[in-house]
């Protein structure tokens, strides 16, 4: 019997087990499993291409997603999108380079592209974020820790491409440095580079560059924030590609790096590509747009998907898979514009007119303020390549993974059938043996069986065996037994 120990393209082929190519097939806790198809949220197309979405958080527990155009901002309202750009200032004019971000600060939602002044909503269409007469900068990135609004690559008039300014303590809308209301602003300069990206962590905050990290700390003294350099030279691709999968009282980020994957919990980024997957996803990797990569984190699978651009691509088109608790990857790739945590959005009576045709059909428990609250879990979602949302929930389709090599170097032997170990057995098995009589020579394509009677029947003599199992419909399996008559050496 041989237990799969997932999808390792960068180890020796010949460890039992091991995966060398495989799509839609991703680690479960028990074993590998076809990866959830894309489900039609129900809500309809944006306009125009996903530049960035979210779905936030008030402070009553009601969702709202917002998602953003090149020109436009979008809040989902009941099956539609209501057109929430700003109502001064017309449409926006993003750049192909920029990307919105957003944040929620209590009820406020934040929304930044660099472009254009930070802009905020608590209804409605958004605005700019000004207090005095001073309006707040502009910025690539925007997060929110405790009780101030940081960002990220920001613009005051003079770009700070490695700088960081907070708000006032307590206000998002002041941008005015003053020690007094703790409004402070930084620049990060022990290393080089563009802040990549700023997440929360816990009551910190982590910022990352291409090739570095550091952690901020609220001091509250005349500094406010401190930001200390971590050991190492690691560092992010994007805001997009960083993922938080622990609680606000046990942090850690999982990300891509510029050569590796990783994991940190506060005291040093550990590599989790090495050896497994590195190498293949970094060759393919259009690093002119190592930007666009982006991350999403199934927390009842512990599975966390990164999807990146390969080859000539400029947008995501390729998707590895990491299994958080198990520690291993799988692969299910596909074209995305955007991923997103999604959860039905919530509304207020402002909705009311898109989400129902009369008094009669809102719910009996309606409050004035809030209209319902969510009660569903978060789920991870993709914006498709027709602009439109995708909850990563449904039965699979097709899968396939293909095993390393079973065999030796010293004698042959004689393959008779394959029984799988299904946990969950699929609705249709297909398998076809592959076969070389020498390690490093190209593979000759054998007989493809079919799943029948617990097995699959083939008969073919080699040193080295190789199979490919292909599956419909959702397959879970932890192990397969290879049925090997030892032949004469030679």
């Amino acid at each position: 019997m041989m237990k799969l120990i997932g999808y390792v393209p960068d180890s020796d082929p010949t460890i039992p087990g091991s995966i060398t190519n495989c799509d839609a097939f991703v680690p479960s806790i028990k074993g590998m499993t076809g990866a959830p198809s894309p489900v039609s949220s129900g809500i309809s197309a944006l306009a125009a291409a996903c530049r960035g979405a979210a779905t936030l958080r008030q402070l009553d527990n009601t969702t709202l997603l917002f998602a953003g155009t090149a020109t436009k901002l979008y809040k989902a309202s009941g099956t539609s999108w209501a057109d929430v750009t700003r109502a001064v200032g017309g449409d926006y004019t993003l750049t192909s380079t920029c990307r919105w971000r957003f944040a929620q600060y209590g009820n406020v939602s934040l929304a930044v592209n660099k472009a254009d002044t930070l802009q905020y909503t608590t209804s409605g269409a958004f605005a700019k974020v000004t207090k005095g007469g001073t309006d707040a900068p502009k910025a690539s990135i925007v997060e929110t820790v405790g009780q101030f609004v940081f960002l990220f690559d920001y613009d005051n008039g003079t770009s700070y491409t490695d700088g960081w300014i907070c708000s006032a303590y307590g206000d998002y809308t002041d941008w005015t440095l003053s020690a007094t209301t703790q409004c402070t602003s930084g620049r990060l300069i022990s290393t080089p580079g563009i802040i990549r990206a700023g997440k929360s962590f816990g009551e910190q905050i982590v910022v990352y560059k291409d090739r570095s990290m550091y952690i901020g700390t609220y001091t509250s003294g005349a500094a406010v924030w401190t930001f200390n350099l971590v050991p190492g030279q690691t560092g992010a691709l994007s805001q997009e590609s960083v993922v938080n999968v622990g609680t606000v009282e046990d942090p850690r980020h999982i990300f891509m790096g510029i050569d590796d994957f990783y994991s940190f919990d506060g005291s040093r980024p550990i590599p989790i590509g090495e050896g497994w997957v590195k190498n293949t996803v970094f060759s393919e990797l259009n690093q002119t747009y190592s930007y666009a990569c982006q991350a999403v984190y199934d927390r009842a699978n512990s599975r966390v998907y990164f999807y990146y651009p390969s080859s000539s691509n400029d947008t995501c088109d390729k998707c590895v898979v990491y299994n958080t608790r198990t520690k291993q990857w799988g692969r299910d790739n596909r074209s995305i514009e955007a991923c997103i945590d999604y959860s039905t959005a919530g509304a207020t009576y402002a909705d009311v007119g898109t989400m129902y045709s009369t008094y009669a059909s809102i719910p009996s428990t309606a409050t004035y303020g809030s209209l319902f609250q969510s009660g569903s879990s978060i789920q991870p979602a993709i914006f498709n390549t027709s602009h439109t949302i995708y909850t990563l929930t449904g039965e699979p389709g097709d899968s396939f993974f293909v095993t390393g090599d079973i065999g030796n170097e010293d004698s042959f032997t004689l393959l008779q059938r394959v029984r799988p170990i299904f946990i969950n057995a699929p609705t249709t098995a297909t398998m076809t043996n592959y076969y070389r009589n020498n390690l490093g020579e190209s593979l000759s394509v054998d007989q493809t069986a079919t799943y029948s009677n617990g097995k699959f029947d083939v008969l073919r003599s080699a040193r080295w065996h190789r199979l490919k199992m292909s599956f419909t419909g959702n397959v879970e399996i932890a192990n397969f037994t290879p049925i090997l008559q030892q032949e004469g050496a030679e």
